[in-house]
């Protein structure tokens, strides 16, 4: 259990650092697509910084999906959640008027992958992997990740259903 509540601290941490859009942003800006925000085209800027940032924050959930769960011990499991929980936080951002970017998507893809990978090496020299407990179905590492981001979406700024 103790994994999963560093998992679910890691996913507060991202989504309070990429500062998703809410139901309240949605409603407030009359024009839901801004071209002018958003970038398709990759390494426009080429490599900098921020890349490399986003590789390292998402590093720790490439390392954490397999740690936790036994369904996402292959790399294309858990560089394909890495991917969908990436493209859903892009998403979610061009409603709070902040840049959706692909090169976001990619580099924080990479992290996943990076982190399965550093997982993997660190299977070599510890051979004890934590038992699975299962609390739902096998979908929970999904759950987890729609659910942290509905919830900020939906329920951010509760005041504003009252």
């Amino acid at each position: 259990m103790v994994w999963r509540w560093i998992f679910l601290f890691y996913l507060y941490l991202v989504i309070d650092i990429t500062g998703v859009g809410t139901l309240e942003d949605l409603l407030s800006y009359p024009e839901l697509i801004r071209p002018e925000e958003i970038n398709l085209v990759p390494f426009q800027l080429g490599v900098g910084l921020l890349n490399i940032l986003n590789i390292i924050m998402f590093a720790p959930l490439g390392f954490l999906l397999p740690l936790i769960w036994k369904q996402c011990r292959k790399w294309s499991s858990t560089v394909l959640l890495g991917f969908e929980f990436s493209l859903m936080i892009e998403l979610l951002q061009l409603f709070n008027r902040r840049a959706t970017d692909i090169d976001d998507l990619l580099m924080n893809t990479l992290g996943a992958l990076v982190g399965f990978l550093i997982w993997q090496f660190s299977q070599k020299f510890v051979h004890k992997v934590p038992k699975e407990i299962r609390l739902f179905p096998s979908q929970e590492p999904q759950i987890y990740l729609f659910l942290s981001l509905a919830g900020v979406f939906f329920l951010y700024h509760w005041r504003f259903f009252l």
